[in-house]
């Protein structure tokens, strides 16, 4: 779909500009990141440079149909809110749903993320002050609570995270 001001053209399997006659126009194409999912969290130039565009080329089907901000994981959105990068460099990420047994978690290194952890919060924040004896590694945790939502709540280090209530969870252990 393109978007030129307020007039809609869809596009076929040839990509033509409706109304301009000259095929030979060279253009500038730029690939716009959309950040973490919440609008208000794109990057001034990412605004500007949209503003600034004669047409937008979005992957949707219908203007109704597009909601770009839902293709970007939950958990970025909460790295994102918290201001943490999930990985540096070679670091593993790991993505682990907290209905899983969390205990086997243990031993893994780099990033852990405990996706929708609000039920077994508890159990989690167990594992993890009693695992970090085992690992012996420095240990951050981090956990946002309705990342998004008016709700939303943003927590700092496991005493905090004893806090949080809520289904949609997202607790992030960073091991060094």
């Amino acid at each position: 779909m393109w978007y030129r001001k307020q007039e809609i053209i869809k596009m076929d399997k040839q990509i033509e500009i409706a109304g301009d006659d000259n095929k030979n126009n060279i253009g500038v194409l730029y690939g716009i990141g959309v950040g973490p999912g919440d609008p208000e969290l794109m990057t001034l130039k990412a605004i500007n440079t949209i503003k600034a565009c004669d047409i937008i080329a979005i992957p949707a089907v219908s203007k109704d149909e597009c909601y770009v901000y839902g293709i970007v994981p939950s958990f970025c959105a909460a790295a994102a809110r918290l201001g943490i990068s999930l990985g540096e460099m070679m670091d593993e990420i790991h993505i682990i749903p907290a209905s899983y047994d969390v205990r086997d978690t243990v031993g893994y290194g780099g990033t852990c993320v405990y996706m929708k952890s609000g039920k077994k919060l508890a159990e989690l924040i167990e594992v993890l002050r009693t695992g970090d004896a085992i690992r012996k590694k420095k240990m951050t945790v981090y956990g946002v609570t309705n990342c998004g939502m008016e709700s939303e709540r943003v927590y700092r280090g496991l005493d905090e995270l004893t806090e949080a209530k809520g289904y949609l969870t997202i607790v992030i252990v960073k091991y060094s």
